[in-house]
């Protein structure tokens, strides 16, 4: 009989069941696990243990049953060593961490991303459809065409008028040409309905969405992910996580943080620790 949830400690293996190219330098996973996915919730992110590697965090793209989704974008030793990885090889898992999106109802749900910060929005977004809201638009911004994540997934969802896709490149490839940036801001100058912003990818881009959305009273709210940042133990324990000068961890006090909790950190958009401890600049 299967385990209704994962242990928070240890890994437990899992298969790789499907894997394809998502996008450039992006793959997406599909991984079997000997346990049923009953409580993840969109922002969370799970460790994965690539065997001999390394462990670290990775959003949850979608699950079914006993079935995880995650991407991974090329961004060092652990994540090229699991783009290596094929079907019928395993790697392992644990969690759920951290804190997830909360979306109130009757507002317009702008999620803005690009790059990895995609994974977790993928998630946010079925939840949405899922509770059948309405007013959902995706602003989503790449380099070039070959860098767009979850293109066909979003484009579809647009087609299906289940949601609005606002989608650009920097060289004008695919969509508009220009930064996902410019058509959030433009939105919610045209719209009367409050908004709540949902934000996932690098900090400096979050940094620049949380000072658009400051500017208006229709956003009643900006929740936005600091996964990316430094994770060592993933449930609080080592706190090389901790963010200045509140001294919350991402992994457990985050990763998603509200507008409030955001003004406090004054980390935010500034430093960042790395593996040592010490803060760099962003």
């Amino acid at each position: 009989m299967k385990k209704q949830t994962l242990p928070n400690t240890k890994p437990i293996m899992g298969e790789i069941i499907k894997k394809w190219e998502e996008c450039e330098d992006t793959f997406g996973f599909l991984i079997k696990i000997p346990a049923k996915v009953k409580s993840a919730k969109p922002g969370q992110f799970i460790m994965l243990w690539v065997p001999g590697i390394d462990e670290y965090p990775i959003g949850i793209a979608g699950y079914a049953d006993d079935i995880l989704e995650i991407g991974v974008s090329r961004m060092g030793e652990g994540t090229a060593a699991m783009i290596e990885k094929n079907v019928g090889e395993k790697v392992g898992i644990r969690g759920f961490y951290g804190k997830p999106f909360k979306s109130p109802e009757n507002v317009n749900h702008l999620i803005i991303g690009g790059g990895f910060g995609m994974t977790p929005l993928k998630l946010l977004t079925q939840s949405l459809l899922d509770k059948s809201e309405r007013s959902i638009h995706i602003f989503e911004g790449a380099r070039s065409k070959n860098r767009l994540m979850y293109l066909e997934f979003f484009q579809e969802l647009h087609n299906d008028k289940k949601l609005v896709f606002h989608v650009c490149t920097d060289d004008g490839s695919y969509g508009y040409k220009g930064f996902p940036t410019v058509a959030l801001e433009e939105f919610i100058q045209n719209s009367e309905t409050p908004s709540v912003i949902y934000a996932a990818g690098p900090e400096r881009m979050m940094k620049v969405i949380f000072d658009i959305g400051k500017k208006y009273e229709n956003v009643i709210d900006m929740q936005m992910s600091f996964a990316d940042r430094y994770m060592r133990c993933g449930f609080g324990l080592c706190s090389y996580c901790a963010v200045d000068p509140t001294g919350w961890r991402i992994c457990v006090d985050g990763p998603i943080f509200n507008a409030e909790q955001i003004k406090q950190i004054e980390d935010f958009g500034n430093y960042r620790r790395i593996e040592t401890g010490e803060k760099q600049r962003i």
